[in-house]
């Protein structure tokens, strides 16, 4: 199966725009700030199209699910670095969600070497879907804000980031408990 698939070119297009979203959320102007909710609201279309696409177009596979993954992380990890440096986001926290994201691919990676597979679970599909949504409701935050410094006591952000790092720490739970049923039944 070749590499450079529709649904895989658009999950790439997706990590891409992360860097340009965190530069426009730096830069901090409201049409900035409405032009990355834009970009955002896109790149969250595009974590659905692309697995529709595979599956329509019948070019569903591991690499593309281990590349559609990838770039989420790389594409949402933009965005709370954004919000980290915005004081937005407490390092805790990113430091959580970091975690999650660099210890599922080694659970997969060890879970492969006993010859089995840990397949993309529900719960980092939904994890993706909660990334994306709270990091939307901040940025639409700061867009009504009269100053997004504003935002660094505002306690609906920390709500925000707070079920995003839930979701992080739920998903990456069931991924553990998942690769341990798998290692014990080999």
């Amino acid at each position: 199966m070749p590499i450079a698939t529709l649904p895989n070119v658009i999950s790439l297009l997706r990590a891409l725009s992360g860097p340009i979203v965190l530069s426009m959320i730096m830069a901090g102007s409201e049409s900035l700030l409405v032009a990355a909710f834009a970009v955002m609201a896109l790149a969250g279309a595009s974590d659905f199209l692309d697995g529709f696409l595979a599956r329509r177009l019948g070019v569903e596979s591991e690499l593309g699910s281990v590349v559609d993954a990838v770039c989420d992380s790389i594409y949402h990890l933009s965005v709370f670095l954004a919000f980290l440096a915005l004081h937005w986001l407490p390092a805790w926290m990113l430091f959580l969600i970091y975690a999650r994201e660099l210890i599922v691919p080694y659970l997969r990676t060890f879970v492969r070497q006993t010859g089995r597979t840990l397949s993309i679970r529900q719960s980092g599909k939904v994890k993706s879907a909660v990334h994306g949504l709270c990091q939307m409701a901040v940025v639409g935050l700061a867009i009504f804000q009269a100053s997004p410094v504003a935002l660094e006591s505002d306690g609906r952000v920390l709500a925000f980031m707070g079920l995003a790092t839930l979701a992080s720490v739920v998903s990456l739970i069931d991924y553990i408990m998942a690769a341990q049923r798998i290692v014990r039944a080999t």
